[in-house]
């Protein structure tokens, strides 16, 4: 998978959205959870005090209290709470484990009374009611004072403090927060553990969703993979995706159309304008020769005719050319496939070559027996197209290699031929039809620019291919592939 694959960065950023939006989420649960556990903590510390601020109460009734809270934590838990009491100046009841860095004196003062009850500044305070008789309203009970609570850390251990009180007396009561922790801390765990699998199970929720939103790009993709001249009529179903598709594959199925239309409107021009110049050229080339025939031997006449008879004959080999691609462009080469001794139509090939090469030098390492199935009149024209650019395309006293050799399923002729070698703008366009590099452009080198085009189509018509293999300053290679004839 290629780091820049738009779906995995699709994926990866869905899913580093949802996978944060879950962290966040899952800490501010945490957050949440942990203030209403500690509110939970408050209330029942409020609970447990101020139900006893209602009057002013001896050491005794602290230590009765003290005891009974041992049976709220359970006998297990001794020590989950603590309680100091003070009436005044004088400790009434200190629980005996309560730590020694927890210091009551440092603890808020409380000042603000709960409503309804205010006392305004130099008020006395009401009398405590009476021990004998019951709280009502003629011996009603004190009221309290806005309680407070903190969190305090002494000796590894963590205590939640409600300091609270009447007029009279103050209350500290403190609960381990040990059990409070540790059940935030199971759930913690609890979280980390699921939440690299809720990430794997998102991560791959995203995979998906990319797939699936980028169902119609890829549909679009091999739509256009499959496109070629024989391929123009390819379309994709608009009504199959999603309407924020639908224009983007309507524009799509649009162009292929013009494309198609264009296409096949440029394929008939070339076939109807090589077609139609046949005929007069022939008739050209008639009339030129019976001129060329009856002009003065050695007169301006002669060479006039005989410059425009080499005309004529080009333009024949462009339309025959033009044709042939046309044909080709449309999947209409017709092809006479026979079976063909390829070793032997090489070597012939450098029989005729070696009549064109004057001082070049020939090689050959060709193996014997290789046999393809070809058309042997379009595989003659690319052999001798890729012998005639060999020969006109070299070095003064320069060479020619012929290699042939079979590889897998294919037979490869490759043509080595020394000479300046093509530039990077014009190996790109070498293929390209009525394209010559610069050492070409210049009527001293015959040719039009459509032979290696037209042989590449023949080639790609047989199965096989051609190719540009190498071109430095040394020497050029092109190889020709085709499927061998197998038995």
């Amino acid at each position: 998978m290629k780091s820049n694959s738009f779906r995995l960065k699709i994926a990866l950023l869905s899913g580093a959205i949802s996978g944060g939006l879950l962290i966040a989420a899952g800490v501010l649960f945490w957050q949440l959870t942990q203030r209403l556990d500690l509110a939970r903590v408050d209330r029942e510390l409020r609970n447990l005090g101020s139900s006893h601020l209602d009057r002013v109460n001896g050491g005794d009734h602290w230590v009765r209290f003290e005891s009974a809270l041992g049976f709220v934590s359970g006998r297990e838990r001794s020590g989950k709470f603590i309680l100091w009491v003070k009436h005044g100046d004088r400790v009434l009841h200190q629980s005996p484990d309560w730590p020694a860095g927890l210091d009551p004196a440092r603890f808020a003062q409380l000042t603000d009374y709960e409503a309804p009850f205010r006392l305004a500044p130099g008020q006395e305070p009401p009398p405590p009611p009476r021990r004998a008789e019951p709280i009502s309203p003629t011996n009603p009970a004190l009221p309290r004072k806005e309680p407070q609570f903190l969190t305090r850390e002494v000796d590894g251990r963590q205590w939640r403090v409600g300091v609270m009180g009447n007029p009279y007396l103050t209350l500290a009561l403190g609960a381990d927060l040990g059990e409070f922790s540790g059940s935030l801390a199971h759930l913690r765990r609890v979280y980390l553990t699921a939440l690299p699998v809720v990430l794997l199970l998102v991560a791959a929720g995203a995979w998906l969703l990319a797939a699936r939103a980028l169902r119609p790009v890829t549909a679009l993709t091999h739509t256009v993979e499959r496109i070629t001249a024989r391929g123009l009529d390819q379309r994709i179903p608009a009504l199959a995706y999603d309407r924020e598709m639908e224009r983007l594959i309507t524009v799509f199925n649009a162009m292929m159309d013009r494309l198609e239309k264009s296409f096949h409107q440029a394929s008939r021009f070339s076939a109807d304008a090589a077609h139609e110049l046949k005929t007069p050229l022939t008739i050209m080339q008639g009339e030129v020769e019976a001129a060329l025939q009856h002009a003065p031997s050695g007169s301006e006449q002669q060479r006039v005719f005989g410059d425009l008879l080499e005309e004529i004959q080009r333009l024949k080999s462009i339309t025959q050319k033009l044709l042939l691609l046309s044909q080709a462009d449309a999947g209409q080469l017709q092809l006479d496939r026979q079976p063909l001794d390829f070793t032997g139509a090489v070597r012939e090939l450098m029989e005729d070559t070696e009549i064109l090469a004057g001082d070049l030098k020939l090689e050959a390492n060709l193996q014997p027996g290789v046999r393809v199935v070809a058309d042997a009149d379009l595989l003659q024209q690319v052999l001798h197209n890729l012998a005639s650019n060999a020969v006109k395309y070299n070095h003064p006293a320069g060479s020619i290699r012929f290699e042939l050799a079979t590889e897998d399923a294919h037979a490869t002729l490759r043509v080595h031929n020394t000479g300046p070698g093509l530039k990077a703008e014009d190996q790109e366009k070498l293929f390209e039809r009525f394209h010559r590099g610069d050492s070409a452009r210049n009527r001293a080198v015959a040719g039009v620019g459509l032979g290696l085009s037209l042989s590449r189509e023949i080639a790609r018509a047989h199965g096989g291919e051609l190719v540009l293999e190498t071109s430095s300053p040394a020497e050029t290679t092109f190889a020709l592939r085709l499927p061998r004839a197998m038995g």
